[in-house]
């Protein structure tokens, strides 16, 4: 049996996904066509694995009205790099003040990326737990230079896949502005405090995989935008196929 099924459980969603092992070639399944240079199919990849690991995170400790916060910036022409002093700086402050207000470290957490479009004034989108958004403001005014703010309140759906899609599609010009300056630099920065997912692999059978998935009893599956509540597809390396599909369980 040459499939593993990943099952990824993090906050009310369990992501199900079937892939070849890549230790044992299936008989008789035949890999698709190579796309693309090698680089290109990495990049792809590195993304797409940025995103999951990104999506596991939202799912696993944001949800209903936790807060999208995006801080803008008055001053247009502030440079790449002392934006993303201000990024640190202002989490910083925001640690500091929740501090102040009693608000122990453990309920801080928060999910950073910048966006740098060149088309786009740049920005800093902050995913953060409930709290009250003048102690947003108040950290990111103590940073000379920086503008306004908009909110918007996360919604109930438990599988936040199209944010995590969003975030990491706008982080790659900001990867771009990093190679092209000579740093290292992350997509995103998070808190240390974030709850991990709980990942396991069990050994299957392409042949035991269903075409229509069931949800388990107490939850619903995610319907993607196509109105799918499943997605196959052709592994970018392998060139095997693969399935996955979400459940969603009822808070």
């Amino acid at each position: 049996m040459p499939y593993v099924h990943r099952r990824v459980v993090a906050g009310h969603t369990v992501e199900h996904k079937k892939m070849q092992s890549f230790r044992v070639h299936a008989p008789g399944v035949k890999r698709a066509a190579n796309r693309g240079k090698t680089t290109e199919r990495q990049a792809r990849i590195n993304e797409r694995v940025a995103e999951e690991h990104l999506r596991w995170s939202l799912n696993g400790n944001f949800g209903k009205r936790d807060l999208h916060a995006v801080l803008h910036y008055f001053d247009k022409g502030r440079s790449f790099e002392q934006c993303l002093e201000d990024r640190k700086l202002f989490l910083k402050r925001l640690r500091r003040i929740c501090k102040q207000k009693g608000i122990p470290s453990a309920g801080l957490k928060y999910i950073a990326v910048t966006e740098t479009k060149r088309m786009t004034n740049i920005h800093h989108h902050v995913i953060l737990g409930k709290m009250d958004p003048e102690i947003i403001a108040e950290a990111w005014e103590q940073i000379g230079g920086t503008g306004g703010i908009s909110f918007r309140l996360m919604d109930d759906r438990g599988n936040h896949a199209k944010l995590a899609a969003y975030l990491v599609k706008e982080s790659r010009s900001t990867m771009a502005r990093f190679r092209e300056a000579g740093i290292s630099g992350k997509r995103y920065s998070a808190s240390q405090n974030l709850e991990k997912p709980k990942i396991t692999y069990q050994v299957t059978a392409a042949a035991s995989w269903r075409k229509d998935p069931k949800a388990q009893k107490g939850a619903r599956l995610y319907v993607f935008d196509d109105g799918a509540t499943c997605r196959s597809g052709w592994h970018e390396v392998s060139g095997y196929p693969y399935q996955e599909y979400f459940e969603v369980f009822n808070e």
